[in-house]
This record gives C-alpha cells, sequence and structure tokens, in this order.
C-alpha cells in the first residue's frame, strides 16, 4: 500500500518509505562521493498562510489543526487577506502589492517549509486573477510548498464521455480554463484534499500528480469548555436542533425552517453563528431566512446565537445540541470541516446527501456515524430528526461516532501531516545536493 493510501485509511505511515519521483524514472539520485541529503532535523518551522486574524472558518481550522503540531515542528503564522470585494484595476495593483509583501514574507522567514490554506478569495474575486497571483506567489517563494485545496470548483472537474466534437470543445475550454491552477498544483511539492470525492476529481483532472495528492481528513477533536457557561442556556423540557457556522445560503436553513412548524412543540432550531463579515450577500440571505421564519410562523422556536468569537463559549452551545442539522448543498471542505467539528460532541447528526457530508462513513466501523437524507422532502427530514431525537437512537451510531473520533482524532491525524511535511523536506534535500 503506497503513502497516500495508507493515509486515506488512517495508517501509521512511520514505516512506509515512498518511492521518488525522480527513481520511478530511472534517474540515479546520487552516485559514489556524492553528498547525502541533508537530514531533516527532528523539530522544523512551518509557514501557515491563512487568515490567522479574521473571522474566517479556513482560519480556525489551521489554529485547530497546528495546535496538534507541536512535539513536531514550530508555527510561523503569515496572514493572507480576504479580497472577495476587490477587483476593481485600482485593488488590482493595491493586490499584487500584497502579494509582493507576501513573498517577501516568506522569503525573509526562518521557515524549513510553506503551507497554504487555499482559498480563492484569499487571492482576489475573479479566479482568472486569482489563480495567477497564487502561481505568482508559488513560484517566488523559494521553498517547499503545500497546498491545501479547501474548494474544488466544478470547473475544475474533467467532463468525459461526451461526443466527439463537444468532447474536443469540452477540453479546450478545460484547458484554456484551468491553465493557471494547473501551473499552481505543479508548483506544490504536496497537495492536500480532505475527502475522497475531492481526491477521486483531482486524480481524473490531472493523472500526473497521483503522487503529490494526498488525502487527509479534517481532525475530530473536542474544544475543551469545562466550566464554561454557555452564552445561551437549554431550557427544561427543550430539544435543541442545531446548525452551526456561518449563516450563509449553501447550509440550507429553510429546509429545517420548512419543518419546524410539523415538529413537537418542544423543539428548537439553535443557528450557532452569523452572517459573514464579508459575505457581499449575507444580508439578502439574511432577509429571505427571516421572511420564511415569518411565513412558518416559528419566530419563538428559532434562536440565533451571532458569530461567537470564544471557542470555547461556542462549544458550551454545541454541546446542548440532541440533533445536529447540516442540510448542506455540495461545497466541498467547508460542508466536511463542520461535520468534523460536529463528530466530537457525540449527538446524532443528520445530514444532505451531498458527497462532503460522507468523509467519515467509509470505515465499516464508522458507516453509521451519522445518517443522510434528501433534505428537500419535508416528511423524510421530519422522520430522519424525529428518530435522531430518540432517547432510543441505534446504540451502533455511539459505537461508530467513538470509533470516527479514535480514528481521526488531532494527534492521529498530526502524525499523518508530519509524515507527508518529512516526504516533501527529503525530497527537497534531494534537489539541493543535485
Amino acid at each position: 500500500m503506497d503513502v497516500h493510501a495508507m493515509i486515506s485509511v488512517g495508517g501509521n505511515l512511520d514505516h512506509v518509505v515512498p518511492q521518488s519521483d525522480t527513481s520511478s524514472r530511472g534517474k540515479r539520485l546520487f552516485g559514489r562521493g556524492s553528498p547525502a541529503p541533508q537530514e531533516i532535523p527532528k523539530k522544523f518551522s512551518i509557514a501557515i498562510l491563512t487568515p490567522w486574524n479574521q473571522q474566517c472558518g479556513n482560519a480556525e481550522f489551521a489554529k485547530r489543526l497546528t495546535s496538534g503540531f507541536t512535539s513536531f515542528s514550530t508555527i510561523e503564522p503569515i496572514e493572507l487577506e480576504n479580497l472577495i470585494e476587490h477587483d476593481t484595476l485600482d485593488s488590482r495593483w493595491k493586490q499584487e502589492r500584497y502579494i509582493t509583501k507576501l513573498i517577501k514574507q516568506v522569503r525573509a522567514s526562518d521557515c524549513d517549509l510553506v503551507h497554504i490554506q487555499h482559498e480563492f478569495c484569499f487571492f482576489g474575486r475573479a479566479r482568472r486573477y486569482a489563480d495567477r497571483r497564487l502561481l505568482r506567489l508559488m513560484r517566488n517563494i523559494r521553498k517547499p510548498i503545500v497546498l491545501s485545496l479547501h474548494t474544488w470548483k466544478s470547473s475544475m472537474c474533467w467532463q468525459s464521455g461526451k461526443p466527439w466534437f463537444k468532447g474536443a470543445l469540452s477540453a479546450i475550454y478545460f484547458k484554456i480554463k484551468n491553465r493557471w491552477m494547473r501551473r499552481c498544483l505543479l508548483a506544490a511539492d504536496a497537495i492536500v484534499v480532505h475527502s475522497k470525492d475531492t481526491y477521486a476529481k483531482v486524480i481524473k483532472a490531472y493523472p500526473k500528480l497521483r503522487k503529490r495528492v494526498f488525502l487527509l481528513p479534517i481532525p475530530v477533536e473536542p474544544v475543551v469548555s469545562d466550566g464554561v457557561t454557555a452564552p445561551y442556556q437549554k431550557r427544561p423540557g427543550e430539544k435543541w436542533l442545531v446548525l452551526p457556522g456561518f449563516v450563509t445560503r449553501y447550509k440550507g436553513h429553510r429546509h429545517i425552517i420548512d419543518v419546524m412548524s410539523g415538529l413537537p412543540a418542544e423543539y428548537r432550531l439553535v443557528v450557532a453563528g452569523g452572517v459573514h463579515p464579508k459575505d457581499r450577500m449575507g444580508h439578502e440571505y439574511w432577509s429571505e431566512l427571516l421572511s420564511r421564519i415569518d411565513e412558518v410562523g416559528c419566530q419563538d422556536r428559532v434562536v440565533f446565537t451571532g458569530f461567537l468569537n470564544d471557542s470555547a463559549e461556542q462549544a458550551a452551545v454545541l454541546r446542548q445540541a440532541d440533533v445536529f442539522v447540516l442540510p448542506y448543498d455540495e461545497v466541498g471542505q467547508s460542508g466536511s470541516a463542520v461535520l468534523a467539528d460536529v463528530l466530537s460532541y457525540g449527538r446524532p447528526i443528520v445530514t444532505s446527501l451531498a458527497r462532503s457530508m460522507f468523509v467519515y462513513r467509509h470505515g465499516n466501523d464508522t458507516v453509521y456515524s451519522s445518517s443522510a437524507v434528501d433534505v428537500e422532502d419535508v416528511e423524510k427530514l421530519h422522520q430522519a430528526i424525529v428518530d435522531a431525537a430518540d432517547p432510543a437512537c441505534s446504540p451502533r451510531r455511539q459505537l461508530h461516532q467513538r470509533n470516527v473520533q479514535q480514528k481521526f482524532c488531532l494527534r492521529q491525524m498530526a502524525s499523518q501531516y508530519q509524515a507527508m511535511y518529512e516526504l516533501v523536506l527529503r525530497k527537497a534535500s534531494k534537489r539541493k545536493v543535485q
């Protein structure tokens, strides 16, 4: 089993020595008298690029992930900006200066490698500009690069099976549309994705990158909230349906709101989040949501917590959930990140049929860690919620959630990141010797 397969099943990689890209092509890495590659330091430095100091799910993920890296690395945080609101001619010039500043900052650091937590909006509102800026950054920082892909757009997927003429046109369009991103992927020493679905899409589009792509699911690790008083308290007799995260359209709040009128009176919908400050359409969606609540007549049964800055306070709120409901559209890693978060609480979880909601259900002993339903079917969603809230809920679900928590805990996933980082550093060391 190769290193990627070991990572995908959560295996121990310590004994695996992957075949190098160059050796597979018959190249001799070291001749007699050649200097040996430099040894990897026991504790190396990683520059992590993400919007560290902003309200951003990507940054929250990076903070929680890197808290497990202390045994083998030191972390140098480098701030990215969210550029989704800016792509005028004036701001494009400013953004090029921003990329120049990033390049200088990374070059000046003492880090051994760079890990970019990628979202398109960190490099521009329009993808054609975002991809070019990312490529410029990657080609000029002169350090080994790991690129985590948190979004894989449908336009980046290779469409096969079309008639010859349409297939030829589709291939040309695909290459033109994705030419900059392809170069970015080729410039990376390792590429991280968090779900088998995304992994399959990347490999299908770029089969030559197979050896560089690592499937590393988002860790399932509880946030410590002992002794913390939740800012919102569940009243006696209430049952909480909790939907955490930013209030954005793809999360499908309306599906639960449509079900509320048919649920028993003790059920409450707790929306544990607020409108993203960078979401240009966020307030329009907020208005639509409130209008729908008014139409259904469940104003006294829907609670909005707003954005909770303290992670321990947020955890104290989420811990009161009776059922987590995630009626998401297909959004890739953004969905699986929230799924990983709620799996740490050991509560029943009802999800949509989006592929990102099945990330932790591929093992025989984790397959029933959550349940999926067609969230657009009001009756099916209603029944799934009632069944999940039943105190006699299947003990198999509890067992499978514990298995997920053990297999994908922060310690296990950190060891797999360490193996990947060391592989990247070894290859970089060999290149220097050559």
